[in-house]
């Protein structure tokens, strides 16, 4: 790990693990001194302006331990197109734009570069961007969850970024991301608010009251205590109860009309109406599943050393 100073803005550059991988995502959870951290991604989040993620849910994920995610189908799109876009950036710029093999660290934030000139001093970085969701044609046209996270690579690096976007109409977009010192300071003021809650392991009742139940489940080890709610309970525990019986209903009403339509397609696989396909019922091979209770029983060794015992968690039950 190396410390640079470059336009008087100081980075350390860290050897970058496999993108994704655990240890990728633990550099971007916490620092060396055990202080809450965010890689550029995390800035839209923290900034409230991400259609994905919550603050709730950013706090909730740095307050755990990281896990790491299955491969999305928009992630493996993103990765496979990734060398594409960057070698038609350096085409563009007339420069070698390159995927560093390092992080680079600064206050509260680590981030990984999608592309730079030179790893060890940028003088200028590249985000590429797949998205169905968006069509850009000019810097105007970035969303503010890229701006953010642009403005937090900018804070560390203090170089030009640009904008490599295949957009929603297949369209090849090259824009330079607008500097905003304004937004660097307001994100860096929210990270070090925000990162300090963290650290300190205090309830943060403005972000816990947009917790799901299961992120609360993963949060507080149930205790056998008791506790007096508020008048306002009654009415979401009515809820709750309608919600469970309506669902309850519902699978019932289910039921009666697929036991009705099964009836009326016996052996056929396909059911028609004035001519037009409505409704397919076709028979799947079965599923392949292990014999613990045999294998317990005749191999019970074997079954001990491959046992796998999930995290405890919580039964919400309404009397």
């Amino acid at each position: 790990m190396n410390t640079f100073t470059e336009n008087s803005v100081k980075y350390e550059r860290i050897a970058k693990p496999k993108h994704g991988s655990e240890n990728w995502l633990r550099l971007r959870w916490r620092d060396s001194n055990g202080r809450c951290t965010f890689g550029a991604s995390d800035a839209p989040a923290l900034m409230g302006a991400s259609p994905y993620s919550t603050r709730s849910d950013l706090f909730f994920d740095k307050s755990v331990d990281p896990t790491v995610e299955d491969d999305k189908p928009v992630f493996r799109r993103g990765n496979v197109l990734e060398p594409a876009l960057l070698e038609e950036a350096s085409h563009l710029l007339g420069i070698n734009v390159f995927t560093p093999s390092v992080m680079y660290r600064a206050g509260r934030f680590t981030i990984s570069k999608d592309g730079v000139d030179n790893e060890e001093c940028p003088t200028v970085g590249v985000e590429a961007k797949t998205t169905s969701r968006y069509s850009v044609h000019t810097a105007d046209d970035l969303p503010f969850e890229w701006r953010w996270q642009g403005w937090a690579q900018q804070s560390v690096l203090n170089v030009p970024l640009f904008f490599i976007v295949l957009d929603r109409d297949l369209r090849i977009s090259f824009v330079e991301l607008p500097r905003n010192q304004e937004a660097i300071d307001q994100l860096w003021a929210e990270a070090e608010r925000f990162g300090s809650l963290v650290d300190s392991g205090a309830r943060a009742d403005s972000e816990i009251n947009q917790f799901s139940a299961e992120q609360i489940s993963s949060l507080y080890r149930a205790t056998p205590t008791a506790i007096e709610m508020p008048e306002s309970a009654r009415a979401v525990l009515a809820n709750l109860r309608d919600a469970r019986e309506t669902r309850r209903q519902a699978e019932k009403q289910e039921s009666i009309a697929k036991d009705e339509l099964a009836r009326l397609l016996l052996e056929n696989e396909i059911g028609l109406l004035d001519g037009e396909q409505v409704i397919t019922w076709r028979e799947h091979a079965g599923k392949q599943a292990l014999d613990s209770k045999r294998l317990r029983i005749e191999l019970p060794e074997v079954y001990e050393n491959f046992l796998k015992v999930g995290d405890p968690f919580r039964v919400m039950r309404v009397k």
